[in-house]
C-alpha cells in the first residue's frame, strides 16, 4: 500500500514539484537533488502522509519543497556567488565545432531563452516554469503558492512580456521557444 500511494505521488507531482525547485533555484541539478529530497522526506514520513486527506497532499508536499529551499538557501554561504557560479558555468557550455549553423542557431538562440528566464525575479521564474516545465495550470499553480488562481495567470503573463521584451519576441513567437524549452 505505502508503495503503490508513494509511486502514485511521484508520478502525479514530480513534474511539477521539479519544476518549482527549479524556479526558485535556477539550476537543473540543484532542482533534482532537491527533488530528491522531497520525496525522500515524503517516504521518510509516510505515516503523516496518509493521514492527510487526498486533496491537501499537494499542499503538503509544496510545503516540504519550499522549507527544503530555504534550507538550501541558508546552507548557502554566498546567494550570489552561487548564482555567479552558475552564470559562469552555463557560460562554459561550449557549442560544438563545424559547419552547422542551423543547429548553433538553434542552441544559442535556446541558451538566450534560458538565460533570460533565469533573469527573471525569482516569483517569475518559478511560476513560468511550474506552468511550462511542470506543465501546471495556473490554479494548480495558485493552489501550490497559495495565491489566487488569477495572480498566477497574471503573473505568467508578466514573465512571458519581461521574456518577450529582452528576447525581443512578440509574445506568440515566445509561446512557441517556451514550447520547444519544455521539450528540450
Amino acid at each position: 500500500m505505502r508503495k503503490d500511494l508513494f509511486h502514485d505521488l511521484y508520478v502525479a507531482y514530480s513534474r511539477q514539484v521539479y519544476s518549482y525547485l527549479l524556479g526558485r533555484t535556477g539550476s537543473k541539478d540543484v532542482a533534482a537533488d532537491l527533488l530528491h529530497d522531497v520525496y525522500l522526506r515524503i517516504w521518510n514520513r509516510m505515516e503523516a502522509l496518509e493521514r492527510i486527506p487526498e486533496e491537501q497532499r499537494i499542499y503538503w508536499i509544496f510545503s516540504i519543497a519550499s522549507n527544503l529551499v530555504k534550507d538550501y538557501y541558508r546552507k548557502s554561504s554566498n546567494r550570489r556567488q552561487a548564482e555567479e557560479q552558475l552564470r559562469d558555468r552555463n557560460k562554459g557550455a561550449g557549442a560544438p565545432a563545424g559547419d552547422l549553423s542551423q543547429l548553433l542557431a538553434g542552441r544559442e538562440r535556446y541558451r538566450e531563452l534560458e538565460s533570460a528566464i533565469g533573469a527573471l525575479p525569482e516569483e517569475l521564474r518559478c511560476i513560468l516554469l511550474m506552468k511550462v516545465v511542470g506543465g501546471m495550470n495556473s490554479s494548480r499553480i495558485g493552489e501550490a503558492l497559495g495565491m489566487p488562481a488569477g495572480t498566477a495567470r497574471y503573473k505568467i503573463s508578466q514573465a512571458r512580456a519581461l521574456l518577450a521584451g529582452r528576447l525581443g519576441l512578440p509574445q506568440t513567437e515566445l509561446a512557441a521557444a517556451e514550447r520547444s524549452k519544455s521539450n528540450g
